[in-house]
């Protein structure tokens, strides 16, 4: 008697799991389209737990590894790829994963896994996932200031890629990148030596020409107007600072020559990337006109 009505019980829990399993998925998917996606890891991760043997489980996964992308939790949406991969090395989303990957660790700095990545999906033979990957390897060695090796893998891109177009206007401007505006650190440091402020005002910064200047002006002044006077010790003492001063206005110089170098060619850099297909958002990649939009097709 004790035994039937388990049995019975079991069953009827049974179809209510199987039915709430169907539920709990359909609010994690809806708080995902709605962009709740703390919300969605949460009810994704009770999923996982809930309903192991599920179909959907790599599903679930991976959606959790594209929430944390969107939240700019790249440490959290690596992690969660890692898993994924160790769980279900022969998922048919592998691409999707390793591309939310790649782009994670983009984002955290970690470039040399982000080239391993993106080389995986470059090799892997997937069209769809590779021609994006050789822009982002591209990107990635922009910011690492190797321009022929970014001109290199943009190359690589085929004229029938929707990213062609935006591959050869990057690589026109990194023709161009060594003829940007600069100024000689060198220069500046004589100048300054020569007439404090000076280097500053070659180095477009005339704030803190001025602002040298008349520092400089001041203690050399006090300096001479004390010896003048016969106050050596206190003349010492303002020579001492004013040796500190011109120093600094020296190297203050020399780094504002190089803070302009690097402020231009961020801006050219940044102009150029600009100009770039939109930051994708994880996942499946797909075209619609000029555009480019990414999202998982479950």
């Amino acid at each position: 008697m004790l035994a039937a009505l388990f049995f019975v019980q079991f069953c009827a829990v049974g179809a209510f799991a199987a039915d709430d399993a169907d539920k709990l998925y359909g609010f994690a998917e809806k708080l995902f389209s709605d962009g709740e996606y703390f919300r969605a890891i949460s009810e994704y991760k009770r999923f996982l737990f809930y309903y192991p043997g599920d179909t959907r489980q790599e599903k679930a996964s991976l959606r959790i590894a594209e929430s944390y992308y969107r939240v700019k939790r790249w440490a959290e949406a690596v992690d969660s790829v890692k898993e994924f991969l160790a769980k279900y090395p022969e998922s048919p989303l592998i691409t999707e994963a390793l591309f939310i990957k790649g782009m994670s660790e983009y984002e955290l700095r970690r470039f040399d896994e982000s080239l391993s990545t993106f080389g995986n999906l470059i090799s892997s033979g997937n069209r769809e996932y590779r021609d994006r990957a050789i822009y982002e390897t591209a990107l990635i060695y922009v910011d690492r200031e190797e321009w022929d090796r970014a001109k290199g893998a943009l190359r690589n891109i085929p004229e029938e890629s929707f990213l062609f177009p935006f591959a050869s206007r990057f690589v026109a401007g990194l023709e161009i990148i060594d003829g940007l505006p600069s100024k000689s650190p060198a220069v500046a440091g004589a100048l300054a030596a020569v007439l404090p402020g000076s280097g500053h005002l070659y180095a477009e910064r005339p704030r803190d020409a001025l602002v040298a200047f008349i520092l400089n002006a001041a203690f050399i002044a006090a300096a001479v107007e004390l010896f003048d006077h016969g106050e050596y010790a206190a003349g010492g003492v303002v020579t001492f600072f004013e040796v500190g001063w011109y120093t600094g206005n020296i190297y203050s110089a020399v780094s504002s020559a190089h803070k302009f170098n690097k402020r231009v060619k961020e801006e050219f850099i940044r102009n150029l990337k600009d100009e770039s297909p939109p930051a994708p958002s994880g996942g499946r990649i797909s075209l619609k006109g000029n555009q480019v939009m990414y999202s998982f097709s479950f």
